[in-house]
């Protein structure tokens, strides 16, 4: 006499395999999420350097006082010129 293998009726084929297939999707969706996250993490990681250094700039600043050159700067990107000093424009389209 031949015996009958135990077969999984086809229903519980057809949970197993929709399980697995959404359990993948999941995986999937799940590791996109994650990518996505790293990426804003880097650029969140960059910014904080980015201020860091500002905030250092500024600390520096603070703490040495602020020097004549830096003054003179501010007061040229408003247009401002010291006295006998002479201001060339580039009149070149170039």
């Amino acid at each position: 006499m031949r015996r009958k293998r135990a077969v999984m009726p086809r229903f519980v084929r057809v949970i197993v395999l929709g399980a697995v297939v959404l359990s993948a999707m999941s995986f999937i969706h799940l590791q996109i999420q994650i990518g996505e996250r790293q990426a804003h993490l880097d650029e969140l990681t960059t910014q904080t350097k980015q201020q860091q250094e500002q905030n250092d700039a500024i600390r520096n600043q603070i703490e040495n006082g602020v020097s004549d050159e830096y003054i003179a700067s501010i007061a040229r990107e408003h247009g401002y010129i010291m006295p006998n000093e002479r201001v060339f424009k580039n009149a070149s389209s170039k």
